[in-house]
């Protein structure tokens, strides 16, 4: 079924296109960006996953002595069971390899919530302030490390004493309020995925706001709002019609309103939508060139849903339960998500583990394309307490990409408002005659799109000059 929206697609080569990796949609070209490997982002909705930690604590601070950092390293990388597992990280300089904090500096450094000094020093035996372990348990939440005490305070009741240093009692409270799964809330939540898997067919609509921060260099503003509402039947044999309202007031020379319908069907991608070369006339293009993924391997995708949450166990969101409220007659539970990926890589292996088409994973990046990607999500899901089956959701994410020559992005951030209903009802799916027929969409395989301005020599393609 489909859960979250997943967020972008870039093929080889190709003009880059904003697309839903289900949906498939383009929100615009943005001209010629070179790749140099295929990118493709993981879908959102197997992001919700669960963490169970049994807190535990190190030892050797008295309730009202000041943590250094070390020890506060060692508190959170022992509460949430991290050890180090990629050989590759060295020890930052001032921290021995027999040093009791190497192990949770180098698993926390692996999951990119510690950076260390400019001078490359973690300076683990520092007291650590009040604002460097809210930033660390912010990090995992997935809140901007400006916002970092406040948002704790306001979310957890979170304090960290009332001097600018941390004690060990209120560093021991903190992280057990903020870094935390309830065992019943995980259990629930697992029982409601495997629920979901079971689905034939739904109904949903969905909300969605972009901002999105495009690098240097490109022919569109440094930031792209794109507005999206859509509203969807799928079927697990038939497929998927959508009809999508797009507004995209601030890409120049672009339609500020683009009206689409879609197919997403056995036969592939159809769109019905305004003549991309200048007529404006609402026209069927195939668009199955956009999905590295055929629907067979895609529905297979949604069949083994259940067991793609169990494989990804990476102790990545931490989900809070704020109970069951009457809604027209009907009990409704609503969980709170919020978290952050730091790697990428880790998703996408566990994804080799539970997918049985291994043709499906040929599109998957290297670790190389994936170690500096993060997203964060926050929010809150609604549920039928006897359905356990989700009715709505309200997320926000935020995706960052790493500063490199063939990334033309340099993040995302999305607000989305989601409702999903009429599970297993019958849904009419059928692809217009007119559409069978249709031609490519342009730019995807026929007709060219327009390609950025040459680079001076000399320059970066964002505009500055060259380091020496």
């Amino acid at each position: 079924m489909k859960r979250f929206p997943p967020i972008l697609v870039i093929v080889d080569e190709e003009p880059i296109r904003f697309v839903s990796l289900i949906e498939s949609y383009p929100y615009h070209s943005i001209g010629e960006f070179p790749m140099k490997k295929r990118f493709v982002t993981v879908p959102a909705a197997i992001l919700a996953l669960s963490l169970s930690a049994v807190p535990t604590f190190a030892a050797g601070a008295s309730p009202e002595a000041p943590l250094t950092r070390g020890q506060f390293f060692s508190q959170v990388a022992e509460h949430l069971k991290l050890a180090p597992a990629d050989e590759s990280i060295a020890h930052p300089a001032d921290v021995s390899a027999d040093s009791p904090y190497a192990a949770p500096i180098r698993a926390l450094i692996e999951r990119h919530i510690l950076d260390g000094y400019p001078d490359g020093t973690f300076r683990p035996d520092q007291p650590i302030t009040k604002q460097e372990a809210g930033y660390v348990l912010a990090r995992f939440l997935g809140f901007a490390d400006g916002d970092a005490l406040d948002r704790l305070q306001a979310k957890f009741g979170v304090s960290l004493g009332d001097s600018a240093l941390v004690p060990s009692a209120a560093a021991r409270q903190a992280i057990q309020a903020s870094l935390a799964n309830d065992a019943k809330v995980v259990e629930w939540l697992e029982q409601s995925y495997a629920k979901q898997a079971e689905l034939k067919s739904f109904r949903f609509s969905m909300d969605q706001s972009m901002a999105i921060r495009l690098k240097g260099g490109l022919p569109v503003p440094g930031s792209v709002a794109v507005s999206v509402y859509s509203e969807a039947a799928f079927d697990l044999e038939k497929g998927m019609h959508m009809t999508t309202s797009m507004k995209m007031p601030s890409i120049p020379d672009a339609p500020q309103t683009m009206e689409m319908e879609q197919f997403f069907v056995p036969e592939g991608v159809f769109m019905k939508m305004p003549d991309p070369t200048g007529s404006g006339a609402a026209k069927w293009y195939n668009a199955s060139k956009l999905m590295p993924y055929t629907f067979e391997q895609l529905i297979d995708l949604q069949k083994n849903g259940a067991s793609m949450n169990a494989a990804l166990l990476n102790k990545l969101f931490f989900y809070r339960d704020l109970g069951v409220k009457e809604v027209d007659g009907a009990s409704k539970r609503t969980i709170e998500v919020n978290g952050k990926i730091h790697d990428f890589e880790s998703i996408m292996k566990a994804l080799g583990s539970v997918v049985q088409d291994k043709n499906l994973l040929g599109t998957l990046p290297d670790a190389a394309d994936l170690a500096r990607m993060s997203l964060s999500m926050n929010g809150t899901m609604v549920f039928d307490e006897s359905t356990k089956l989700i009715d709505r959701m309200d997320l926000s994410l935020s995706i960052g990409y790493p500063a490199t020559d063939t990334m033309p992005l340099e993040g995302m951030d999305m607000e989305i408002a989601a409702e999903y209903k009429a599970y297993n009802e019958q849904v009419d799916i059928k692809l217009p005659d007119e559409a069978k027929n249709a031609p490519e969409l342009p730019g995807i395989g026929g007709g060219a799109l327009p390609e950025l301005p040459a680079t001076p020599e000399g320059e970066t393609p964002n505009g500055d000059k060259p380091a020496n």
